[in-house]
């Protein structure tokens, strides 16, 4: 009975510590000390924004994948529509972002229909997306919601009507409850099979 209790108790713990945070899904630190190998430009005359990473230094962590950390990571996202909608502040999307491996097999795609690009703000410059949908090789991630991704400019430099940046970036979502659930639920079982094998 108190092995019970204290299963139950441990379930309603860990369902309510799962509950209450996201969690990475993947990220990267910025891999360009200088602005001279840049990830993203802002063609400014006209209103596009595109990205890749095709150098390698590129380390793509994927806590929240299946896949394992991806050393010399690609990145590509083709031009995005923007508009402007005051100084510095541009709505964005639809658009998709890729992440390879060095070979080029997906390891993490995310697909968006809208976006926020602040590429000039005091502060802090950033490209974040809404409308947000996971996939990795196998297809879309689920039992997942509140899917988000954020990339932080740096480094900026004027080219011609462009503007470079490069960037660090990180993605997050929240279990469903279904698969909150599951994750507390085994975590239990794991906690009561080692109680009763001492």
């Amino acid at each position: 009975m108190k092995g019970t209790i204290r299963t139950s108790l441990t379930l309603a713990i860990l369902g309510g510590a799962v509950a209450s945070q996201a969690f990475t899904v993947a990220t990267f630190s910025d891999p360009a000390p200088t602005g001279s190998t840049p990830m993203f430009t802002l063609d400014i005359a006209n209103n596009k924004l595109s990205g890749s990473w095709l150098n390698p230094g590129l380390k793509l962590l994927t806590p929240g994948l299946s896949a394992a950390d991806v050393d010399n990571a690609k990145f590509k996202m083709n031009p995005i529509s923007l508009n402007p909608i005051g100084i510095g502040l541009y709505t964005a999307g639809p658009g998709q972002l890729d992440f390879t491996d060095a070979a080029d097999n997906l390891v993490f795609r995310i697909n968006f229909t809208t976006g926020l690009v602040a590429p000039t703000s005091f502060g802090s410059s950033e490209f974040f997306g809404q409308n947000v949908q996971f996939s990795d090789a196998n297809g879309p991630l689920t039992g997942l919601s509140q899917e988000t991704f954020s990339f932080a400019f740096a480094n900026p430099q004027f080219a011609g009507n462009s503007l470079t940046y490069t960037a660090a970036f990180t993605s997050s979502a929240v279990p469903e409850p279904g698969t909150m659930l599951a994750l507390a639920a085994g975590a239990a079982g794991m906690i009561a099979r080692r109680r009763r094998s001492k």
